[in-house]
């Protein structure tokens, strides 16, 4: 769990629950959070626990707090202002803007939460009306009227002339653009965790938010003289809120395996040359970036110079150098690079490869990429001029930052354009292939880690928030491993730091790409000194903690799977016995085995067949027993032959016999799914039939009213699903994702029963065109008015057949005369 750090001068209170003369009456006891109240029911305690602080354009919505801040609701709420324009104009500049130190005036600093309070009466007042300027001032002047010393028109006129204010808005802008949640237009921060702006979501944070200061409170984390806030950022904040790395849920994380692409030798990755933080060059990198940079795009350069940024402590981007990465750079054309971009490349591996120690290479990177984005991406210049300009801006730049000019000098004239060319098309080769990145995409790979780049600004506190969330949740564990690895048979000059870095990249893009459970357990923290069981194996590489409660059903299937686990795998095992503290009842009334196949079906010394098998002993002979088999669900499992009542056995009865034998058919397997009718509920009645291909109608069922659930018996096969010949197939189709309008050919569909353990399929139907008023059910009114109008023709028919007789008198009866004879 994450939260954005958003503490700064930028964000305006409008209550204090701790001071405020309002809650006055309130108590103070923290530990009240802990006492039951009705659900839905907040606690209303005079201390500060949540923070809902607003992220808004004033010019669109600032009516958010209005009822919860009336309604004397137990929450400080702030808000932090933004404009939307402002922000945009930053990121269309790439996110270049900067704040610069400004003197505040002091009655307009003293009273800006009186200002908002103004500004949010004003725009509830008028809502069909868009707020403009002269809303701002009027509002403004009543504001100030009661409370400043000077004329509130004379305070005014002086923001206008000196631009204060104005300039204080882009601060705040800039800071919420820097937090990473400007794009998301308004959004509700509690207490640092990002929410919609909606009272709903405000209903929803705060109760999710409750549990979590309860537990503090009872564990005594969190006392009466403790800033809940600073708390939790300082436990959990981080610089700048990014949906696409902090991966919640919404977005899918994609990891790739660097280790395989080493495995041929003639790697791309084995050339690589990294840069580092000054003084760190010698340090070993736990992560490392390699940033895939398209050379020919105003992205792929921006994203460059972010990861200079990242490296290098710059006061002018108020940022730390990282000291636990590294940054490699794999360059990339989406289009015919011209000479510049070819030498801008040879450039970096140059400095990279002969200068990555030095203080001042970074400085001379960034410097060098400012020259290039702004002379040939932004706009064009011709090439015999601008080739020859930039290899003299190499050779200035170099000297400017003290490198040695020499190995420019010697290598940018004589590149080739081939080998440069052929270069870049092998790193778009490798990215493509090895990391499914496509031609013209930036992207950022950490530790395996694969994040592209979308159309949002990237910033260097990106790269921050990627290092410490990877190290945190995935290298940190790797790299406490590798730590204590003893490297016995490797050359003691190759453990170098790039050596163990590569490792630890290597291996932790490796793991990262198995499936792992998102349910985990520390069991390390249960007491094992009086309650539990271990069996130690020190040769074997599997581990299980088992928490059991001896005396009950699951414990039963869990100690005997435990038995198999220890006969076959040979684990090192500790079973914490967990059983309940009192028993008002019996708690177990069944006597349970587990059977696996055993290793050899037949024995050595006859034919006899040596078959799995479950041996109970002890039995009570006077009590009523029953036989069944525990198998999976979707079994339908029954005795053929058995010579006993299996559901009344008595032990005493069977006398010198000490086998009870019986035989159990599997027959069949039961399919189960649910049926849905788009933006409709279940169609009850729907008809479906199974079958093959040649006998479409094996077996069938009705769709129920609860859930749609269905089921059919089936065997192991490949079958064809389809509606039932009648009103099913009259009114419905099978919906296969996209409705395509070909409406017979989704009358059936394929299942394959390839799985023991069952399928269960979902069904999605959708009525034909001019059948969407059509009920599937008729009801028996109808049915029998229909019967009564085809009873009624036929009855008229007759009666208009015996009238006709009598019309055509003697022919008619003559024929019949002749039919009779």
């Amino acid at each position: 769990m994450f939260r954005v750090d958003f503490r700064s001068a930028h964000v305006h209170y409008l209550n204090n629950l701790e001071e405020d003369a309002m809650y006055r009456r309130w108590r103070n006891n923290i530990n009240e959070i802990l006492v039951p109240v009705f659900p839905g029911q907040p606690h209303y305690i005079r201390k500060n626990l949540y923070h809902a602080v607003y992220v808004l354009d004033p010019a669109t919505s600032i009516d958010i707090i209005t009822s919860f801040y009336e309604n004397t609701f137990p929450m400080r709420f702030g808000v932090i202002l933004y404009s939307a324009q402002f922000i945009k104009k930053i990121e269309m500049s790439g996110g270049e803007l900067h704040s610069s130190a400004l003197e505040h005036d002091s009655e307009i600093e003293n009273d800006k939460s009186s200002l908002v309070n103004r500004l949010r009466t004003e725009s509830a007042e008028s809502t069909d009306e868009a707020v403009e300027m002269h809303h701002i001032e009027g509002a403004f002047v009543e504001t100030e009227l009661s409370k400043a010393k000077s004329s509130p028109q004379e305070i005014l006129l002086k923001l206008k002339k000196e631009q204060t204010f104005k300039e204080m808005s882009q601060e705040s802008s800039l800071s919420v653009f820097k937090l990473g949640v400007g794009t998301l237009q308004c959004c509700l921060l509690m207490n640092g965790l990002v929410f919609d702006s909606s009272e709903e979501a405000l209903i929803n944070a705060m109760s999710d938010e409750l549990p979590r200061i309860q537990e503090q409170v009872y564990y005594g984390h969190i006392n009466s003289r403790t800033d809940v806030l600073d708390k939790f950022l300082s436990e959990n904040g981080i610089s700048r809120y990014n949906p696409q790395i902090l991966a919640d849920g919404k977005v899918k994380q994609r990891f790739v395996s660097l280790a395989s692409s080493i495995l041929g030798g003639d790697s791309v990755l084995n050339e690589i040359n990294y840069l580092h933080s000054p003084e760190t060059v010698d340090d070993v990198k736990a992560v490392t970036h390699l940033l895939a940079v398209d050379v020919t795009s105003k992205k792929g350069i921006k994203l460059l110079r972010e990861g200079i940024h990242y490296l290098h402590a710059c006061a002018v981007y108020q940022i730390g150098g990282t000291k636990g990465a590294r940054v490699g750079v794999l360059f990339s054309a989406s289009q015919i690079a011209d000479l510049p971009s070819l030498l801008l490349t040879r450039t970096f591996e140059i400095t990279a490869a002969s200068y990555s120690h030095k203080k001042k290479v970074l400085d001379f990177l960034d410097q060098l990429c400012s020259f290039y984005e702004h002379k040939y991406i932004l706009r064009s210049t011709t090439a015999a001029e601008s080739n020859q300009e930039f290899v003299d801006k190499v050779y200035e730049l170099a000297e400017a930052n003290e490198l040695f000019s020499k190995p420019y000098k010697s290598s940018l004239p004589e590149a080739s354009d081939l080998k440069l060319r052929e270069r870049l098309n092998k790193v778009s080769r490798f990215l493509y292939r090895q990391l499914g990145i496509p031609s013209g995409v930036n992207a950022i790979i950490t530790n395996g880690r694969v994040t592209p780049l979308g159309a949002s600004v990237f910033l260097s506190d990106d790269l921050h928030l990627l290092e410490s969330i990877e190290f945190k949740h995935r290298i940190k564990h790797i790299v406490e491993i590798i730590e204590e690895v003893n490297w016995q048979d490797v050359d003691p000059d190759m453990l170098t730091s790039k050596y163990i870095s590569d490792v630890i990249m290597f291996v932790s893009s490796s793991m990262a790409t198995r499936d792992r459970s998102t349910e985990s357990a520390r069991f390390e923290i249960l007491n094992a000194e009086y309650s539990a069981v271990v069996v130690n194996n020190e040769n074997s590489s599997i581990h299980i903690d088992a928490v059991v409660d001896p005396l009950s059903p699951p414990g039963q299937k869990l100690s005997s799977l435990l038995r198999v686990l220890a006969k076959y795998a040979h684990p090192s095992m500790r079973i914490v016995l967990n059983p309940l503290s009192s028993l008002g009842d019996l708690p177990l009334k069944n006597y349970y085995r587990y059977v696996v196949p055993t290793m050899d079906d037949f024995s050595s010394t006859d034919y006899t067949v040596n078959g799995p098998k479950a041996f109970f002993a002890n039995m009570p002979l006077s009590k009523t027993l029953t036989m069944n088999l525990d198998v999976p669900e979707p079994w339908l499992v029954e005795p053929v032959i058995a010579i006993h009542d299996l559901d009344n056995i008595f032990l005493e009865n069977l006398g010198d016999t000490r086998t009870l034998q019986a035989v159990f058919e599997l027959e069949a397997l039961v399919l189960t799914g649910h049926c849905a009718e788009k933006d409709h509920g279940p169609p009850r009645g729907l008809q479906l039939i199974l079958g093959t291909e040649n006998t479409p109608h094996l077996v069938d069922t009705i769709v129920m009213a609860n859930l749609g659930y269905w089921q059919m018996k089936v065997h192991p096969g490949v079958w064809h699903l389809q509606l039932a010949p009648g009103r099913s197939s009259e009114l419905y189709f099978f919906r296969d994702g996209v409705d395509d309008g070909s409406q017979e050919k989704s009358l059936s569909k394929r299942i394959a029963v390839n799985d023991l353990r069952g399928n269960v399929v979902h069904l999605e139907v959708v009525k034909k065109k001019g059948k969407e008023h059509e009920k599937l059910l008729i009801s028996s009114d109808v049915d029998n008015q229909s019967k009564d109008k085809r009873g009624h023709s036929s009855w008229n028919s007759k009666i208009f057949e015996w009238a006709s007789s009598f019309i055509g008198g003697r022919d008619h009866s003559k024929k019949s005369d002749d039919c009779l004879k």
